[in-house]
């Protein structure tokens, strides 16, 4: 299935700021599509997207002193794992660049997709660290991440309060979303999920281009997901997807073609969608 898509700058970050073909240590399933470590690593004091990362409070005298707490950067291509569900991972992960689909496999074999994972987020942290990943995380596109030993996780977090608090609010930040999505898949009905589903992931992407100055807003976004993908986030089969999609196009809602998407009226998208920003908006208090 053909993504859906359109032309995003932030999805470029990767070259702009020379990240290489890059690999690093091996989880327990890792893919012939990471390549090699990446030899010229982004440093964390010229990092693009650390006003979005977990570094983002950390005194710029200080990120030195953190960025030992970091193995390597990790690159991955299309539809590799950067893990498994059900099994141990020995990293947890900032993603750099690109766009993760986080999700979880049911007793029927159904996939429900949990959310898609942008820039800066902080992914594989969970409550039994040590233990077997209660979900999976697949690239939707190529990716970059940095990769930080899960030994080197407590540690950093006790050396370094600023590093606390942020996860503390990207804690935060993600209950509000979740709160949301689970009032999109159980409440609202089909058109109203997938409007949410897309008006959000936009919404995500839009505020990562302005905070790296990366695009106008009025430039078109890269949603790259296949129905497939969105079908599996809102609990909808591929070919509802298909028929809804037609439906926010005949209301000139979107505009698709060529395996491309673009929101042409927000106000009336997240009109339909009951999407609000402000919900997902957790003050910085700590």
């Amino acid at each position: 299935m053909a993504a859906i898509g359109f032309t995003v700058a932030a999805y470029s970050l990767r070259q702009q700021y020379a990240v290489q073909s890059c690999g690093g240590p091996g989880d327990n399933r890792m893919l012939d599509s990471v390549r090699e470590k990446q030899k010229n690593e982004t440093q964390c004091e010229v990092c693009p997207i650390r006003s979005m990362a977990l570094f983002k409070r950390v005194p710029e005298d200080q990120l030195g002193k953190t960025q030992n707490h970091r193995s390597s950067q990790m690159t991955y291509e299309a539809k590799s794992h950067l893990y498994h569900e059900g099994e141990t991972s020995a990293h947890v992960y900032t993603l750099f660049s690109g766009c993760v689909k986080l999700y979880k496999t049911l007793k029927n074999g159904k996939i429900q997709g949990l959310r898609f994972a942008t820039p800066g987020d902080f992914l594989g942290f969970q409550g039994d660290l040590e233990g077997a990943m209660h979900h999976g995380a697949v690239a939707l596109t190529d990716i970059t991440v940095c990769a930080f030993p899960k030994d080197e996780v407590y540690r950093m977090i006790c050396e370094h309060k600023d590093i606390a608090s942020e996860l503390i609010m990207k804690n935060a930040k993600m209950m509000a979303f979740c709160q949301e999505h689970l009032a999109s898949t159980g409440a609202k009905s089909a058109v109203e999920s997938i409007a949410f589903t897309l008006i959000e992931f936009n919404h995500r992407l839009k505020q990562l281009n302005k905070t790296n100055k990366l695009s106008d807003d009025n430039d078109p976004i890269d949603l790259p997901i296949t129905q497939e993908d969105l079908a599996d986030a809102v609990g909808l089969t591929a070919i509802h997807v298909n028929r809804t999609l037609k439906q926010l196009k005949q209301d000139n809602l979107i505009a698709c073609g060529k395996g491309k998407i673009q929101v042409l009226n927000e106000e009336k998208l997240k009109l339909l969608a009951h999407f609000d920003p402000n919900c997902l908006h957790v003050s910085n208090i700590l």
